[in-house]
């Protein structure tokens, strides 16, 4: 696309003022204001040159006064809580003074009207002259704005994780007794069950803890879409985190006849410190583990830490499975699942990974995944590892936040 605007400007050069929409021919006029996305042109001085009429009914701004306006006029940014934006983070600027792409997925735009409206948006430098070998700087190039609407599309979703949030919650509950209550029959000190009755209790009360983990993940969710989830940082050495969820999830491994194990590299263990929520952690790392166990059909899972380039990276390898090469890409995404002959017997939400994910990135982390087709996979987390001076900032930071109540 951008080179095609890149066209569309120098036509527009070329041919001056000769219609009223910044010169450009009544083809290409005709073409752009049939796009239904936002589009201005943005020269390297800031001045608008090419503003088409969906931009016009966006903004608010004709057509014809927006033209040779400086772009600041119009393209006001603002977060969630009606701040300016930086400039740092203007994807107009960034796009002019560092000569790439930007984008911002979800940003308020204020109107000629003085409204907000919430707009996805990208911005693309665009022409092939933007330096200057003879000058001391080089110069600014021209820049493509694209921009939509989002407000009705934001409104949808939230209404969505609202009626999600609520339901999940409210049916949590029962399902929380019934699984109580089936919990109470299957204990032989607090009922008497013949073995036709034990197995089907069983099966009931596995289907109720399924349902019970079903509506949390949801709940979590929908908490992480929306900037809910609470989130309070701590030092933890990684080493001894993973160690923990290979403890507590020993049992159930062992219960399938697979071997889990924590990899350790010498007598004598490095301690890895970083600075995540402890709660969040081990959620992600009972999910991978659990993942592994629940797709390894025989086998072993083996936990490791290890580091690189001041990350910390903690490694679930398993002899499972494995992912088809054409499902990898897709692995992260909600409520996506594995379709194969191998997955198909094996119960899931298509949750799990999708807030693994979420939840690694709300700590400032990164996940990842290599797999063979039938021959098992390694998923992993990776965050900062924090020196001796940044431990101790932290630790000053934490105390501070204790002193302060939050």
């Amino acid at each position: 696309m951008g080179k095609t605007f890149s066209n569309f400007f120098k036509k527009k050069q070329s041919h001056g003022q000769k219609s009223g929409n910044s010169g450009l021919s009544s083809q290409s006029d005709a073409v752009i204001n049939t796009i239904s996305d936002g589009v201005a042109v943005i020269d390297r001085d800031g001045v608008i040159k090419l503003f088409n009429k969906s931009a016009a009914n966006m903004t608010g701004w004709p057509v014809e006064d927006a033209l040779e306006l400086n772009f600041n006029s119009i393209f006001q940014f603002f977060d969630a809580s009606e701040h300016v934006i930086d400039n740092q983070h203007n994807p107009i600027l960034i796009a002019m003074s560092a000569a790439r792409p930007a984008k911002l997925d979800d940003v308020l735009l204020k109107t000629n009207s003085g409204k907000y409206i919430q707009i996805g948006i990208q911005a693309t430098p665009i022409g092939d002259d933007t330096t200057n070998k003879h000058a001391e700087e080089p110069a600014r190039p021209n820049v493509v704005v694209t921009f939509r609407d989002i407000t009705a599309q934001q409104k949808e979703l939230r209404q969505q994780s609202d009626f999600i949030s609520t339901a999940s919650h409210e049916m949590r509950t029962p399902v929380a007794i019934i699984e109580g209550y089936l919990g109470m029959l299957l204990n032989p000190s607090t009922a008497t069950v013949d073995g036709r009755g034990l197995t089907y209790a069983q099966k009931a009360h596995e289907s109720a803890q399924h349902l019970g983990h079903l509506f949390q993940d949801l709940l979590d969710v929908t908490k992480l879409d929306d900037n809910r989830m609470r989130n309070t940082p701590i030092l933890i050495d990684a080493g001894a985190a993973a160690r923990q969820s290979v403890d507590q999830l020993q049992s159930q491994a062992t219960t399938k006849g697979l071997k889990l194990i924590y990899e350790t590299t010498g007598q004598v263990q490095p301690m890895y410190i970083i600075y995540v929520d402890i709660d969040h952690l081990q959620e992600v790392l009972d999910n991978l583990i659990s993942n592994a166990i629940k797709y390894t059909k025989q086998g072993s899972i083996s936990v490791s830490v290890s580091e690189l380039d001041q990350k910390i990276r903690i490694s679930v390898k398993d002899t499972g499975i494995g992912i088809p090469s054409e499902d990898v890409p897709h692995l992260f995404q909600k409520f996506y699942r594995v379709d194969s002959s191998d997955t198909r017997e094996i119960g899931g939400t298509g949750l799990g990974l999708y807030l693994i994910k979420k939840l690694t990135e709300y700590m400032g982390g990164k996940v990842g995944v290599t797999s063979e087709y039938g021959q098992g996979s390694t998923f992993w987390v990776e965050f900062d590892r924090l020196n001796r001076e940044q431990a101790l900032s932290k630790a000053r930071e934490i105390k501070a936040r204790e002193r302060q109540g939050l």
